[in-house]
């Protein structure tokens, strides 16, 4: 093999190289393909009080694990597990103990033409209050709730993806004050580079049941590519505006694997 050969080969060996760590599986448009699972490990350190209110602070703890499973190339299942810790110093101890767990299973799918990227997703979200707070403080019902999400981005050829969003969720089984459901739209754009990724936003959720709070956030995250499967990262998100809260913030770290 000559000299002009080899350095052939090797450009092409770098070129597949750079292809395979530019795959990013951190977007929310990304779906794993049939056969792969994505795995998201994350905990959340929030601060929330409301406002004219002169007591004490909402102070939570959370870890969860999301997995999420390839069926086919464009429509995933996912499964995830939550629990809020009452660990003293960091959290109200508002809980009845350890072990305060919330469930969500469900399904997305993506839809792709050309540059346009769109996903549809439903979801099922449950907990029980009666082992969150005790027997004493809460009923033995599990509360249920069903949720739907549309996202569409434009993909502009650059790992430069600006996209928007809108969610439902409504509790279902039960009605506490009629129909219940509570909405949530975002304006976001994702940005990929060889080794990082980042994605910022503002999303505003709002109600038509009872008083509008009409909450206003901004939303952050940053991932790093350790290998071209792995990522880690931080998240957080800013109460910037509305009718409830005096300060509402949450920082978080997540660990992001595609099997």
């Amino acid at each position: 093999m000559n000299i002009k050969n080899i350095l052939l080969t090797t450009a092409a060996a770098t070129l597949l190289a750079s292809a395979a760590q530019a795959k990013d599986f951190t977007g929310s448009l990304f779906l794993p393909s049939k056969g792969e699972v994505l795995s998201n490990t994350t905990v959340d350190l929030s601060r929330a009080k409301i406002k004219h209110f002169h007591g004490w602070a909402e102070k939570d703890f959370t870890a969860g694990e999301e997995l999420t499973v390839g069926v086919t190339d464009n429509f995933s299942i996912y499964g995830s597990i939550d629990n809020a810790f009452n660990y003293p110093h960091i959290t109200n101890r508002d809980y009845n103990n350890e072990h305060n767990f919330s469930y969500e299973i469900g399904g997305k799918y993506n839809f792709n033409y050309g540059r346009w990227l769109s996903q549809l997703g439903l979801g099922y979200m449950t907990w029980q209050p009666r082992s969150w707070y005790g027997k004493h403080k809460a009923t033995n019902r599990w509360l249920k709730y069903l949720g739907a999400e549309a996202q569409i981005g434009y993909d502009m050829c650059n790992g430069f993806v600006p996209y928007a969003s809108f969610s439902a969720v409504s509790p279902i089984g039960y009605r506490p004050q009629g129909r219940e459901i509570d909405y949530s739209a975002k304006l976001g754009a994702h940005q990929s580079f060889d080794k990082v990724a980042l994605d910022a936003g503002i999303r505003y959720d709002f109600e038509t049941h009872g008083d509008n709070t009409n909450e206003w956030y901004a939303e952050a995250e940053a991932n790093y590519f350790v290998t071209p499967k792995v990522a880690v990262g931080l998240h957080g998100d800013l109460f910037l505006a509305g009718n409830t809260w005096k300060y509402d913030r949450t920082i978080g770290a997540q660990l992001k694997v595609l099997f």
